[in-house]
């Protein structure tokens, strides 16, 4: 058995149809720390989870059918993350305050293994709610002024745009938007071309979420922005768990994220990882007892915040949530991100092809066939060719699915979401991102996934085609 099986067995689906009965790893639950009671507790838990797969219940049967290819919008969660989060909910309903220190630990641990996800030290991470969370964060404390410039894409999510554009205009300072490519490539000549004298900050994704483009080969030019004092913040949550990552050899100033993408965790933590070097430019945004120190301490005026990042944490953690992200790293570093990439890229390069095979137009921000199979987002449009216009990010309001969509002919567009319409009555997850319809495909997928998919697809094809 490999680390790549193993972690399959992490997930529902796979566990389910491999087998009528769970297997419950012992990997994921309490740190060993926590004592004998929690391995007691443990193997209760373990035998609750496996009676989920017995014969008698229905559930299993029904869920095993849903296909997770929307996985760049919100992925299951390991068994791990599972299995923590009912360890930790069985100890706060049995012990109560008997818990605190036990789970103090276990988010310091949860801490440690992000920053090794990260490659950054354990202090310099703070947890959040969000990944707006975090990015919030740097946006409104790092200190802009009237006519400094932020610089970032057109097709920025709106977690990541939206508070850069409330900081600047709260100071009078200026959100340059870089026009992405109609196919929607990110060209990193363009993009840093487009720095000036006012230039303050660049604020990108590494991956952006509607197509998977990226700047390619850019260490260099980041190297050259801080030179001349430009801090750079980048949006990692498209990337990170997905393919390998490390915030020392990039040298970026700060990155952000979230747990529920590619760290197959549950939804409600961000984090930021803030190079030491500006701890003292920084003053966190949102303030607490924790800011200064811990619950116990005494209120005293004349404190001073912490002198790392665990400041930006005002105050009692999701406990829940941060350890359970906690298991789910984790598992993906006892996996190896490496080999979790090259699955995914595996699967994602016979969907890609086989939806080409079918007569599917594949979009792609990419131009080389490495870069085109260098990501597992797949976006693709029935037979149809795109309008010659360029979209328009920037200009009128719209949804987020309309700004999407907004690429495609009236035709297109029908056909798009008659797909889309049928690809939910079977329980295939996908998104209406990039031009039209968007796989993501990862690790824990497996080829019986993807054949009963372009299976389905072909089904469907002739009846759209109508």
């Amino acid at each position: 058995m490999n680390s790549l099986d193993d972690y399959k067995k992490q997930f529902f689906n796979h566990a389910m149809k491999l087998s009528n009965h769970l297997h419950v790893p012992e990997a994921g639950f309490a740190p060993d720390s926590m004592g004998s009671k929690s391995s007691t507790r443990s193997s209760s838990l373990m035998e609750s989870m496996s009676s989920m797969g017995s014969s008698g219940s229905k559930r299993p049967d029904n869920l095993r059918k849903l296909i997770h290819f929307n996985n760049a919008g919100l992925q299951p969660i390991t068994l791990a993350a599972n299995n923590k989060i009912q360890y930790w909910a069985q100890r706060f309903w049995e012990e109560g305050f008997n818990t605190d220190k036990d789970y103090m630990n276990d988010i310091q641990r949860t801490r440690d293994n992000l920053a090794k996800l990260i490659d950054c030290d354990s202090h310099e991470i703070a947890f959040f709610t969000s990944t707006a969370g975090a990015i919030n964060q740097i946006a409104f404390s790092f200190g802009l002024k009237n006519d400094d410039e932020v610089l970032m894409w057109d097709q920025e999510y709106g977690s990541h745009l939206y508070p850069w554009k409330a900081a600047c205009d709260a100071v009078g300072a200026r959100l340059v938007l870089v026009e992405s490519d109609p196919n929607l490539a990110t060209s990193a000549e363009r993009y840093f071309a487009a720095i000036t004298p006012k230039t303050k900050v660049l604020a990108f994704s590494w991956i952006q979420f509607m197509s998977g483009s990226r700047m390619i080969n850019i260490q260099e030019k980041i190297r050259q922005a801080q030179e001349n004092g430009i801090f750079i913040s980048v949006d990692i949550i498209q990337g990170l768990g997905l393919h390998p990552f490390s915030m020392r050899e990039w040298g970026v100033d700060a990155v952000m994220g979230g747990s529920h993408k590619w760290l197959s965790s549950p939804v409600g933590v961000g984090y930021l990882a803030l190079s030491e070097r500006h701890f003292q430019k920084f003053k966190p945004h949102n303030i607490g007892m924790y800011t200064y120190g811990t619950c116990d301490d005494p209120s005293d005026f004349a404190c001073e915040p912490k002198r790392d990042a665990t400041k930006f944490e005002p105050g009692s953690k999701q406990v829940l949530e941060i350890t359970a992200l906690g298991a789910s790293v984790e598992v993906i570093l006892k996996a190896g991100v490496i080999n979790l990439e090259k699955e995914a890229l595996r699967l994602a390069k016979v969907l890609r092809q086989g939806l080409s095979n079918l007569g599917f137009r594949i979009i792609s921000p990419f131009d080389r066939e490495d870069l085109i199979h260098s990501t597992p987002f797949i976006n693709f449009l029935p037979f149809v060719d795109l309008k010659s216009d360029k979209i328009n990010f920037s200009g009128e309001k719209k949804s987020q699915d309309e700004l999407d969509m907004s690429l495609l002919s009236l035709e297109n567009k029908q056909k798009t979401l008659q797909i889309s319409k049928k690809l939910n009555e079977k329980k295939i997850f996908h998104a209406l991102r990039g031009p039209g319809i968007r796989f993501t495909p990862h690790a824990f997928n497996t080829d019986g996934e993807v054949e009963e998919v372009l299976a389905f697809m072909k089904e469907i094809k002739s009846e759209v085609k109508k």
